[in-house]
């Protein structure tokens, strides 16, 4: 239903197949028309083989790595696979690395959770919000037999977060769901949607027959109010952490929102050496930010204050090189241009697939450009 509101709302599916692909899992889209409740809306389907192995997350994490996607829908996926891989092993008792995915290891679920991520990447979304998601009644089939309604694994992701609890006797938010919302959130749910201009609209249906709501989700995608002009930085000093506890907080603060996230050496009172955690953010995600970096890092208080900055026009386009395609990034002041930048997921990938040095292919994409 996410891909299918974010398609609706603008993200070609097209484009979202084709980088679905380099994933190199079989699977093919089908997309119909639907109307809920006098609302049109897509419904977006997952057809596969039937899949027998099953996953871990190191096996997702290779397989989202490899394929060459855009670094923040890279970034995004591993964050709502490794939030999926904790809740499962809470629940059964093992460690993350040691959880062997069944349901949400499908082909279905990798390609809803990337395309999503792809999806929102191609509509350049910076931020995600959403409300507090609607738990379900009963029970549900699973590959360990029948699981109370909303399962185990949905109510380990949402701990911590707000929910509502609703009538419906079916599983409204599944564990896919529930760790996609909350790793581009934050786990910070909340009725009230920041201002903003919306853009576009999209509606993605569900095909079970609510009682008491239409089964549908709605993306609305727009500019918030201080999408440009101040923002806040946010820095902790933490000296009791490691470095793969710090380097997830930092992806972490990226995928949730986070202008930039980045670690700096310091030395602390009797010469200890630590590091300082700072996140850029926009101003109506300090207090989620900062409450999800002292969640990560276990720090007891988060600085902030505010910064200025200016801000270059941006675009992209897409150069043609003999083998294959590649994004660049383009800066200009006052209508001129004065920086231009490969993609760099782009340049890698292609790198890759010709043999080529990476040096290669960016001076390849220059000339390019430059004849443009």
């Amino acid at each position: 239903m996410t891909l299918a509101a974010l398609t609706a709302a603008g993200a070609p599916l097209e484009e979202v197949s084709r980088q679905l692909e380099t994933l190199n899992v079989p699977f093919v889209l089908r997309v119909e028309n639907a109307e809920v409740s006098g609302a049109r809306a897509l419904r977006v389907t997952v057809e596969h083989p039937e899949q027998h192995a099953h996953r871990t997350f190191a096996d997702i994490r290779r397989l989202v790595e490899s394929a060459g996607l855009p670094e923040r829908a890279t970034r995004r996926s591993v964050a709502t696979f490794r939030l999926l891989a904790g809740a499962e092993g809470a629940v059964h008792g093992r460690p993350p690395e040691e959880v062997a995915f069944h349901e949400v290891g499908a082909v279905d679920s990798i390609v809803d959770v990337v395309g999503s991520c792809v999806a929102l990447e191609l509509l350049d979304v910076d931020t995600v919000s959403c409300g507090p998601l609607p738990m379900g009644s009963g029970t549900v089939a699973s590959a360990h037999g029948p699981l109370p309604v909303p399962g185990p694994a949905t109510l380990e992701i949402v701990k911590g977060s707000r929910i509502r609890w609703t009538e419906e006797p079916i599983e409204t938010t599944t564990p896919t769901g529930a760790a996609l919302m909350a790793s581009l959130t934050g786990g910070e749910f909340t009725e009230a949607a920041p201002p903003m201009t919306p853009r576009a609209i999209g509606y993605g249906a569900g095909r079970a027959t609510l009682r008491h709501a239409p089964n549908l989700l709605r993306a609305v995608v727009g500019e918030l109010e201080d999408e440009v002009g101040d923002v806040e930085l946010l820095e902790a000093n933490v000296d009791d952490a490691p470095g793969e506890i710090l380097g997830a907080a930092v992806e972490k603060l990226l995928s949730s929102g986070a202008l930039d996230a980045w670690l700096e050496p310091i030395v602390m009172k009797k010469g200890r050496g630590a590091y300082k955690l700072c996140a850029l953010v926009k101003s109506n995600y300090r207090e989620r930010l900062a409450r999800l970096l002292m969640r990560e890092t276990g720090t007891l208080g988060v600085r902030h204050h505010r910064v200025g900055r200016m801000i270059a026009e941006r675009r992209v386009v897409e150069i043609e090189l003999p083998y294959g395609n590649c994004r660049v990034k383009i800066g200009s002041l006052d209508g001129e241009d004065f920086v231009a930048a490969p993609e760099y997921s782009d340049a890698a990938r292609l790198a890759g697939e010709a043999g080529l040095p990476l040096p290669r292919v960016y001076s390849d994409v220059r000339d390019a450009y430059e004849s443009w």
